[in-house]
């Protein structure tokens, strides 16, 4: 039985993940922001599970939350075997740019600095698992986005915000946090990065968006890859035995390329040093 942590774990990919693994004997805890629909989804988890799931709360936008939220997976489990960066926003009703009290834009906060700071409040539990891995996602928009960069000197500037700017530049930080992962983690640690096709929504995130942005979303949403299929993908990969596929993986688990500037040593260091400035600079267990 595997410890496995997942990051919005109450709908999408993250609870189709969650309900595998935990049908398959494992034990998951299940992080997630509101804890009306956790709760729901813990229920809905639970209902075919071994081994009872745990409910975490967690708002990755806020530093307390993480926290707490890593104080009490240590209260609960030894160890972690598996951590799944899953939680996202993209929001695109957020036309304009939101700030945490921190100071931070949201996409940026939740996105990257939550998950950033998650992974190092969480790595003692994972150096204390025999083969620990973290699982982080990006998206295959990037695709179209070849020349995509981080903006290090506009990293919370509301100037250049779009929905759709502000989650992709996030996604390329989780690429490169992966890379450099595994390089500091010295073979500790096996890190990837999930590149994630447009998914199906479920019906309730659907019937929750302005009216004229489901009419335009629908075609999008019918021709999208189903959840099950992606958390089938996950949990492959939190139960993957032996080395993982690569660093940077398709839902298939094959090797892909990332955008050119994630395998840019000096911007992944760079990226590492403001992001370790911006979170408290935590401390790794590696």
């Amino acid at each position: 039985m595997l410890s496995i942590a997942i990051t919005g774990a109450n709908s999408g990919i993250g609870l189709r993940a969650a309900r595998a693994l935990a049908a398959a004997g494992h034990h998951v805890l299940a992080l997630c922001r509101n804890p009306e629909r956790g709760r729901a989804a813990l229920a809905d988890i639970n209902a075919h599970a071994v081994h009872p799931a745990d409910l975490i709360l967690v708002d990755l936008s806020m530093p307390d939350s993480i926290e707490a939220a890593a104080d009490r997976l240590a209260q609960t489990v030894g160890h972690l075997d598996v951590l799944i960066n899953n939680s996202a926003v993209f929001d695109q009703t957020l036309r304009d740019p939101h700030f945490t009290a921190d100071g931070h834009e949201l996409f940026w906060a939740t996105n990257h600095l939550g998950p950033f700071l998650l992974t190092a409040r969480l790595s003692p539990l994972l150096a204390a698992a025999d083969k620990p891995h973290v699982i982080n996602v990006a998206s295959k928009g990037l695709v179209s986005m070849p020349r995509i960069r981080i903006r290090f000197d506009q990293l919370d500037d509301p100037n250049w915000y779009s929905p759709t700017r502000a989650y992709y530049h996030a996604k390329l930080a989780q690429i490169m946090t992966t890379f450099s992962l595994t390089e500091k983690a010295a073979g500790q640690l096996e890190a990837t990065c999930v590149r994630v096709p447009a998914v199906r929504l479920d019906p309730d995130r659907v019937a929750a968006m302005p009216w004229l942005l489901r009419a335009l979303y629908a075609p999008k949403n019918r021709m999208a890859v189903p959840a099950e299929r992606l958390g089938d993908t996950y949990a492959r990969l939190a139960t993957w035995d032996g080395a993982l596929p690569g660093p940077y993986v398709d839902e298939d688990l094959r090797p892909v390329r990332a955008p050119a500037f994630a395998y840019d040593e000096a911007a992944r260091e760079r990226l590492w040093s403001v992001s370790q400035a911006a979170t408290g600079n935590p401390t790794w267990a590696w």
